[in-house]
């Protein structure tokens, strides 16, 4: 019974250990898809500008414990003929910030007029295209106003995170202490060696 109840725990601990384990790899995901973005704005410093056309708009509101914001969520098209597509979400430095308890209340019309607001900047900016990959876009507004930089915060929570995680998980995992406990003897127990 005292096997069973043994192999139980194991169990179990190698299933929080993988799950840390798995948490810590999202984070690390998470943190290289922040270090693309930002390497892409990077590199968009040097892509020419091209007129883009707003085919389809929309606002999403967020929010956090203390305040709510809006997302916009745009569809482009540039290129010959507008023939190339572009989709992007961000959320606009200067978007109307609302408190929060009780949640704001925003008409059809005043989101319209945001929506309008922010997404026909974007479209008068244009876009950022690579020359030598033109399905690689980018607004230029993100560019102009240096938006990578904000990528370096979701960077180091992220990575940290995953680290965090990570050794959690490979400390927590069972078996492990036995295994170093074992090292350390078989270290001590080496007979010295005779002076000749």
């Amino acid at each position: 019974m005292q096997r069973f109840f043994t192999w139980v725990i194991t169990f179990f601990s190698g299933i929080r250990s993988i799950v840390l384990m798995l948490f810590g790899l999202t984070f690390l995901v998470c943190a290289g898809m922040a270090l693309y973005d930002a390497a892409t704005l990077w590199q968009a410093r040097d892509w020419p500008s091209v007129v883009a056309r707003v085919d389809q708009c929309s606002m999403n509101m967020r929010y956090s414990k203390q305040s709510s914001w809006w997302d916009v969520s745009a569809t482009f098209s540039y290129g010959d003929d507008f023939a190339r597509h572009h989709q992007e979400t961000w959320t606009p430095p200067d978007t109307p910030r609302y408190s929060r308890h009780p949640d704001p209340v925003v008409s059809d019309s005043e989101q319209s007029a945001i929506a309008k607001r922010f997404c026909d900047r974007a479209a008068a900016e244009g876009l950022r295209v690579s020359p030598s990959l033109p399905w690689m876009a980018w607004r230029s507004e993100a560019v102009a106003n240096e938006e990578w930089k904000a990528n370096f915060l979701m960077i180091g929570v992220c990575g940290l995170g995953a680290v965090i995680l990570m050794a959690l998980g490979i400390s927590l995992w069972p078996g492990r202490k036995v295994a170093v406990k074992s090292v350390g003897r078989k270290k001590r127990i080496q007979p010295a060696k005779k002076r000749v």
